[in-house]
């Protein structure tokens, strides 16, 4: 590439040059069968979806781990949206994200969190949309829906986009500011002889 690339945090990245590399780090409710445009549960096992297309229900898949050793759970998926959703973060994502009940109160400074998100365990998350959105579960597909550890972003301080943790493919072994970054094989990536 031309120039270094700008930020690996799925939640503010969005250029052509770090888009594939977020996705490489990142893993997402939803996915693509490779090369199609068909989705696929990814982290997520199994969905459903109300027949007034107002509410989403996903379980987990067990024992996906980030690439710090956590298991990702429920409540990863909550705050990663939330975080794509506040004003703080300033991702240029959040507007994706408008169907999910709360959204207003979130962008409006009213409330951190999203009252149309659940979590009653571990395994499960509930969305609840304001309206329906036929687009919804391509939007849990994007970069902007990947799950991150809020621990690994705390720790990071505001650079996490420096030293992502995500439960992708790829792990970022090294970066070298304005030469190389040098990503490696997830040894304990959760789709079986991926990535080769």
């Amino acid at each position: 590439y031309k120039d270094d690339i700008t930020t690996l945090d799925p939640a503010i990245g969005y250029d052509w040059v770090n888009w594939s590399m977020i996705k490489s780090l990142y893993s997402r409710l939803m996915d693509y069968e490779p090369g199609t445009p068909n989705l696929v549960p990814s982290l997520a096992e199994s969905f459903t979806v109300a027949p007034d297309g107002l509410s989403y229900t996903f379980k987990l898949r067990k024992g996906v781990k980030f690439s710090n050793g956590r298991e990702v759970v429920a409540s990863d998926v909550k705050y990663s949206i939330e975080r794509a959703v506040d004003p703080k973060t300033q991702g240029p994502g959040a507007g994706f994200f408008g169907a999910i009940k709360g959204f207003e109160d979130v962008t409006g400074g009213k409330a951190t969190t999203l009252s149309g998100i659940e979590t009653p365990d571990e395994s499960t998350v509930i969305f609840t949309l304001s309206r329906p959105d036929a687009t919804f579960l391509h939007v849990l597909a994007i970069n902007f829906a990947s799950v991150v550890p809020k621990e690994a972003v705390e720790a990071a301080g505001g650079d996490f986009g420096k030293k992502p943790v995500g439960s992708g493919p790829f792990v970022l072994k090294d970066w070298t500011i304005g030469q190389k970054l040098l990503f490696e094989r997830n040894k304990d990536y959760f789709v079986k002889d991926v990535p080769h």
